[in-house]
C-alpha cells in the first residue's frame, strides 16, 4: 500500500464504497471495510487481538471526525456512539465531500491497489428520472424559478413531513445534492441551487 494514503482517505473511500453518497452507513460497516482494504492501519496492535482478525474502530472513527470538520472542508456528515436526538448513527458525503472523492478516487484505489467504483449506470438514471418527474422540478422548470413555491412542495420532494425538524430536513437535501454533484446534470443542480436560496431559512 502507498504509504501516502491516510486513514481519513482510506474511511473516505470505505464509505463511498458502501454507498455513502445516497445513505447513511454505520461506523462499525465503515470500520470493517476500512479494514479489509488496509489492515495495517486499522488492526489491534496486540497480536492476540490480530489473530482474531478484528478492526479497530477508534481510529475510523477518528478520521470520520476529522473529515467532518468544517476546517477540513466538511467532507460527511453524520455522528458515531448510537442515535441520539432523531438523527441516526452513521455517516454520508456532502456535495463539496461527493466532489473530494471524485477527485481523489483513483489516487486512492490505486494506493490500495483497488479498482476504482463507479456509481451504476441504472443507479444514476434512477436519480435523474426521480426528481425530473417531481412535480416541485416540474413547477420549477414551467416558472423557471421557485417565487410563490411553499415549504410543503419542498418538504414532499424530499419525502418527509412538513414538521420535520430542520436537521431532518437539512440532512434529506444535501443528500440529493450530493447525489446531483454525482450525476452532473446541470438542470437538476440549477433547480437544487434555487431550492437552497428559496428555503435557506429552513435548511441554514
Amino acid at each position: 500500500m502507498d504509504i501516502s494514503v491516510s486513514n481519513v482517505d482510506v474511511a473516505l473511500y470505505a464509505l463511498y464504497r458502501l454507498g455513502g453518497i445516497t445513505k447513511k452507513i454505520h461506523t462499525e460497516e465503515i470500520a470493517w471495510e476500512s479494514y479489509q482494504l488496509a489492515k495495517e492501519k486499522f488492526c489491534w496492535r496486540l497480536p492476540k487481538f490480530r489473530q482474531m482478525d478484528l478492526p479497530d474502530k477508534t481510529p475510523v472513527r477518528y478520521a470520520l471526525e476529522q473529515a467532518k470538520k468544517k476546517e477540513n472542508g466538511q467532507l460527511i456528515l453524520g455522528r458515531a456512539g448510537g442515535d441520539a436526538g432523531g438523527e441516526l448513527e452513521g455517516w454520508i458525503f456532502t456535495p463539496q465531500g461527493v466532489n473530494w472523492i471524485k477527485k481523489n478516487e483513483e489516487r486512492i484505489s490505486g494506493g490500495l491497489k483497488q479498482k476504482s467504483s463507479e456509481l451504476p449506470k441504472r443507479e444514476s438514471e434512477r436519480f435523474i428520472k426521480r426528481i425530473k418527474l417531481d412535480p416541485f422540478f416540474q413547477y420549477f422548470k414551467q416558472k423557471n424559478n421557485l417565487e410563490g413555491s411553499s415549504q410543503y412542495m419542498f418538504t414532499d420532494m424530499l419525502v418527509c413531513a412538513p414538521d420535520a425538524s430542520k436537521s431532518i430536513v437539512k440532512q434529506k437535501f444535501e443528500q440529493l445534492c450530493s447525489n446531483a454533484e454525482l450525476v452532473k446534470d446541470k438542470e437538476i443542480l440549477n433547480f437544487l441551487n434555487s431550492c437552497r436560496e428559496r428555503f435557506r431559512d429552513l435548511i441554514s
